[in-house]
């Protein structure tokens, strides 16, 4: 079920950084075992960093999203890639 902008605005900074770094994870322990799943998964990562760079709370330093979101993107295209360092780093 996804969530829109209005519910996500009223979760703190934290909370969204939460829900981002939880399917990250997930993501990562997905990764050789279903790739479809995997890929679903990185996806709604994807669109909770998208939703949240749509909240005014981001706005003043919008890096992480944006650095996250570039790593998670590239995580799509290169199936190999690892997700690791980016848990390690969350």
């Amino acid at each position: 079920m996804p969530i829109d902008l209005e519910r996500w605005k009223t979760l703190s900074l934290r909370d969204q950084l939460g829900h981002i770094a939880s399917e990250i994870f997930r993501a990562n322990l997905m990764k050789n075992k279903n790739q479809s799943i995997y890929l679903q998964i990185i996806e709604r990562a994807i669109n909770f960093i998208d939703i949240s760079l749509n909240d005014e709370k981001w706005q003043k330093n919008p890096l992480l999203l944006l650095i996250l979101r570039d790593e998670l993107s590239k995580a799509y295209i290169d199936k190999n890639l690892n997700l690791d360092k980016i848990c390690k780093a969350l």
